[in-house]
């Protein structure tokens, strides 16, 4: 308001003073009449510009605001879909850690949302990654799973995982995936081996996770074909015939990512394989339920 008037005695004694030099020879008020007038127009039209600027801003504001509830709609429309789910539950609790608890908490919460945000918009592409291996995705999955979890091990005797608590925990709920009465999931698992001499070194596994109720099989590479041997020798566990968990090892083989796979044309080879490779394990060849000799089919097709 102070430079608005300013401004507007400046103008009028800019006018002023013209006046009484242009009209120095005439008489009249007329000079201070039109400085006055001058200054008066001067003094509207910033109230002019700085009314059309608020507007602007307010309908800026404005615009803003009915962005902010349409997404805000759309957002509500759409968790109302995940109703049943955690997403309402993650919403309100996470509103409440943010204004709770040392600063460090707010922004590991904040770290935790971002990386859920990251892995279901990885989702969408029907795959994700993460760095070594991670063993919540393989319980979730398994408590998820609803017809069968075929699983093709390729470590020779992994203490490093079956003697650990992960292990434990995952094959405590495979078994009462198996036991549970409204899901009765189908449970196999194929240990791969490089020679036959290493089955006996499995036993106690094998006789541990089929008292579980785990269908199990042993391979030894040595005696396959060579065409069984070709194609992808990983770890990997193929969850209802429809979603893929493989672990990737680097050249150590230490367990370096993790990859769930939802995309069919990519776990339909790894299904294939996986059957192909637990056929040739015949048990007929494995008297008292122990590893024995592999039995091959001949005529067999191509493995992927």
């Amino acid at each position: 308001m102070t430079q608005k008037l300013l401004v507007t005695v400046v103008v009028g004694g800019v006018v002023y003073l013209l006046t009484n030099v242009l009209g120095a020879d005439e008489e009249g008020p007329w000079q201070l009449v039109l400085s006055v007038l001058c200054g008066g127009i001067v003094l509207i039209v910033q109230f002019l510009v700085s009314f059309v600027n608020q507007m602007n801003a307010v309908k800026d504001s404005v615009d803003k605001r009915f962005a902010d509830i349409g997404k805000a709609t759309k957002l509500f429309n759409e968790v109302e879909k995940l109703r049943g789910d955690g997403v309402p539950r993650l919403a309100e609790h996470a509103t409440k850690v943010v204004s709770m608890g040392p600063d460090i908490l707010h922004a590991f919460a904040h770290a935790e949302i971002d990386r859920l945000a990251a892995q279901m918009e990885d989702f969408t592409n029907l795959v994700a990654e993460c760095p070594g291996e991670n063993h919540d995705w393989l319980m979730t999955l398994t408590r998820c799973t609803r017809k069968s979890i075929d699983a093709i091990s390729t470590t020779v005797v992994d203490d490093s995982f079956w003697n650990t608590e992960p292990a434990g925990r995952y094959l405590t709920a495979q078994r009462e995936a198996i036991l549970d009465p409204e899901r009765r999931i189908r449970v196999r698992r194929l240990f791969i081996v490089k020679r036959p001499e290493e089955f006996s070194a499995l036993g106690p596994i094998c006789t541990e996770q089929r008292d579980m109720g785990i269908d199990v099989r042993v391979v030894a590479l040595e005696e396959l074909p060579p065409y069984f041997r070709r194609g992808k020798m990983i770890d990997f566990i193929v969850f209802d015939e429809a979603l893929t968990y493989e672990i990737h090892a680097d050249q150590l083989s230490v367990n370096s990512s993790t990859t769930i796979n939802a995309r069919a044309n990519e776990v339909e080879p790894l299904r294939r394989r996986f059957n192909l490779l637990w056929d040739a394990a015949d048990p007929a060849n494995s008297p008292n339920g122990l590893p024995g000799q592999v039995r091959v089919r001949s005529g067999g097709p191509d493995p992927d």
